[in-house]
């Protein structure tokens, strides 16, 4: 809001009187201050609340005032321009009020003669005067504030020459490397004060300009000095508990409660506006977090730091803010958003020991998904929140006991529930359940337990056989990478289905899934070949494109073929190996003659076993690694046709 409009905010109080009651001793107001009226002092009396008689020594009192704001006018060289609405506040001032903050400018200027000119180039002392001027508008605003609390005409100026001072401070936004000078005056703990300022408007600019402060592309753009002196901003405002205010600020004053039907329809014009108001401000403090975690290089202490409710409670304000009961806007969209940075972040510890502690974190999370089973997101914001959603939910489901909370609370049935209903949150459904089900045996059963072959597999078959009208509009509703990630999905699922249930002591769950493959004639088996022969051609044309000459250059043509389905390939690989393992002659026939039909045998699946076995990587130690890699050599020791020699068997 600009100067110009809080002045006239302002005026519209002040211009309140009635002229009828002028000669009164009370006039009584009942509602509350309604600007001055002269000759009257507005108070709680021995007649109640109004408008009494001013007496001499009153007028004695505004007349030393108004002497005393007449010198201090003359010695400002900044100008007057506008003030704004506020409401009373009772604040004692605070011994640095005694400090000559117009001696300290007058010695800066006099030794610095060029400060006053006007530059695009800030310096230390630039900034240093900057710094100056913001606490002597802070401590006589504050001190007029106190003085005439009941009097708003009187600290008018004071608020206005604050509003400057603070926007004067954002131009050190474009100079990170001054950073320090904040840190060296001690400015920092003054500017957090700002956030309990009682004018809103105030406030919203004091977090504009942590906003700017903090904005990560501004400090990358420079050298390594600005990106380190950012970093120590950060640490400097969560010494003096900035973040603590920040999001305390957030809860307190901005965050509105989801309202009632007939509370909406009693909201008028003006509250609108005033909600339009705290939203901005919840994004811009929204906006500081997530830059504060940039800054901080995103590393599982800053996450672990913003969700520990011993720190903030950041945590609170963002499970509630994204749950079905808040209208979709923005500040939804960027709370989802904020929520799924924080919980992949957090490494497995964290995981476990503070948001898996109990329900309280994936349970809110789940039912902010659940609508979607029975609608449609509205747009492209709504899409993205249920996406950030399902991302939150899969980082606490890489833990063990992210698993396990999940079967607990029913987020199976949930997921198959939004499988089924063919909407939008399908494919974050099926992302879910893929992440359920890895190196999980028993997720796998129960998967099996509450009919979930039929669904996965009903699935797969409108991925690879289904109507092709069909496809092309949901291609064009959602988008190719929609639709190729449903399929990606849905692969790796029934192999995770094949690799963690064990034929030894589950063999009748194990056929059943081997006999969705038989069923119809072979109908999901011959589609199964069809999409190994469609993936392995858009993986071979890398394979032909590329001639690696060393091994980071292999490297980034491994993560190429990923990109074009090499996964999925390799998950095939895997399904028709496990088929093939069987050794019931029908199905292997059956996979013969489809692969030969299409000039493939089955050496080709060996290859492609051999290499993922090659890329599996350590991170869950060297013991699950070695694990992961003997499976898939068994696979391939079987995967060989009965008149094939294998290695070894000479």
């Amino acid at each position: 809001m600009s100067g110009i409009q809080l002045t006239e905010n302002l005026i519209k109080t002040l211009d309140g009187g009635d002229e009828d009651g002028a000669n009164q001793a009370f006039i009584p107001a009942p509602g509350g201050f309604q600007g001055p009226r002269d000759g009257y002092i507005f108070q709680n009396g021995e007649k109640g609340v109004g408008y009494y008689k001013r007496g001499d020594d009153d007028d004695d009192e505004e007349e030393e005032f108004a002497a005393e704001d007449e010198l201090k006018s003359k010695r400002r060289k900044t100008s007057h321009e506008t003030a704004t609405t506020t409401t009373t506040t009772t604040t004692t001032p605070s011994e640095t009020n005694k400090i000559d903050y117009d001696k300290m400018l007058a010695e800066i200027e006099h030794n610095n003669p060029d400060i006053t000119k006007e530059t695009t180039e800030l310096s230390v002392k630039s900034v240093k005067k900057l710094v100056v001027q913001f606490e002597r508008a802070l401590n006589e605003n504050t001190e007029k504030r106190a003085k005439f609390s009941t009097k708003p005409e009187k600290f008018l100026d004071s608020e206005v020459d604050l509003d400057n001072a603070i926007k004067n401070l954002q131009s050190l936004a474009s100079a990170p490397s001054l950073f320090h000078v904040l840190i060296d005056t001690k400015c920092v703990p003054s500017l957090l004060s700002v956030l309990a300022h009682e004018n809103e408007d105030i406030c919203v600019d004091i977090l504009e300009l942590f906003r700017e402060l903090f904005d990560p592309d501004a400090s990358n753009e420079g050298e390594e000095d600005e990106n380190r002196q950012a970093f120590q901003l950060l640490n400097c405002l969560r010494e003096n508990d900035g973040i603590k205010m920040l999001v305390d600020c957030l809860m307190d004053r901005f965050f509105s409660k989801p309202k009632k039907k007939n509370e909406e329809q009693q909201q008028q014009e003006e509250d609108l506006a005033i909600e339009e108001t705290k939203r901005n401000a919840e994004e811009t403090i929204l906006q500081i977090v997530e830059n504060a975690i940039e800054i901080s290089g995103g590393t599982s202490e800053i996450c672990e730091y913003f969700l520990n409710e011993s720190n903030t409670r950041l945590k609170e304000y963002l499970l509630e803010r994204v749950g079905k009961k808040q209208n979709t806007d923005g500040v939804k969209v960027q709370a989802s958003e904020l929520l799924s940075i924080l919980t992949t972040g957090c490494d497995e510890t964290v995981k476990v020991s503070m948001l898996l502690a109990n329900d309280t974190f994936m349970d809110p999370i789940m039912m902010a998904i659940a609508p979607y089973k029975k609608k449609e997101p509205q747009d492209s914001e709504e899409r993205e929140i249920v996406e950030n959603l399902a991302d939150a939910l899969c980082a606490l489901l890489q833990t063990k006991e992210g698993r396990e909370t999940f079967f607990n609370l029913e987020g199976l049935e949930l997921m198959l529930m939004c499988v089924k209903s063919k909407l939008f949150v399908r494919g974050s459904a099926l992302k879910c359940l893929d992440f359920a089900l890895t190196e999980n045996e028993l997720g796998c059963l129960k998967f099996i337990d509450a009919f979930g072959l039929k669904t996965i597999f009903s699935t797969f078959v409108g991925c690879f056989g289904g109507d092709e009208k069909k496809m092309k509009k949901i291609r064009k509703k959602y988008g190719n990478d929609y639709v190729d990630a449903e399929c990606e999905r849905t692969l790796s699922i029934i192999a995770s289905l094949f690799q963690n249930i064990s034929v030894s002591t589950n063999t009748d769950k194990y056929n059943r899934v081997v006999s969705k493959f038989v069923e119809d004639s072979f109908v999901k088996l011959d589609l199964l070949v069809e999409s190994y022969v469609s993936y392995g051609k858009r993986v071979s044309k890398i394979e032909i494109n590329e001639n690696p000459q060393d091994s980071e250059e292999e490297q980034d043509i491994y993560l190429e073929k990923l990109d074009h389905g090499l996964s999925s390939l390799e998950n095939v690989a895997i399904i028709i190996a496990h088929l093939w393992a069987t050794l019931d002659d029908a199905i292997q026939k059956r996979i013969f003659v489809d692969l030969e039909n299409n000039e493939i045998d089955v050496s080709h699946a060996r290859d492609v076993l051999r290499d993922r076995a090659k890329n599996i990587g350590d991170g869950g130690g060297e013991q699950l690694q070695k694990d992961k890699v003997d499976q898939l050599l068994t696979l391939v020791y079987s995967l060989y046709m009965p008149d094939e020699v294998r290695p070894g068997d000479e």
